[in-house]
């Protein structure tokens, strides 16, 4: 998981073929998702466990990017989850309010970002 954002943050290529994040560098990741700073989360990512990492990436690829675009909002609605919430509350990068799921590093001050 580690390689992956290693890869596509912080511009690593593979050093050869033998390298670990050589099987991410043929495959193409653009998609409709979003993370508005992926920077202070992989700067982050000590204090975090991979399976709330990889909760963090999945339920935020599930918001709308066009929703970002017309109105800001970084949240997502549980309605549109297909996810058990029993499976993420105990996650520290989340939390839930309102029937909304909202991302500790998408709610970062400027003066926080790296």
């Amino acid at each position: 998981m580690y390689s992956i954002v290693k890869m596509m943050y912080l511009n690593e290529i593979p050093e050869n073929k033998y390298d670990k994040l050589y099987k991410y560098a043929q495959k193409s990741y653009v998609g409709g998702s979003f993370l508005l700073h992926p920077d202070v989360l992989l700067y982050n990512a000590y204090k975090h466990s991979y399976r709330e990492i990889g909760q963090y990436l999945a339920l935020a690829s599930l918001r709308p990017f066009a929703d970002y675009i017309t109105t800001g909002e970084t949240t997502l609605d549980l309605t549109v989850c297909e996810v058990p919430v029993e499976l993420f509350t105990e996650n520290s990068l989340l939390r839930i309010e309102d029937n909304k799921v909202y991302f500790l590093y998408e709610e970062v001050n400027k003066k926080d970002i790296h």
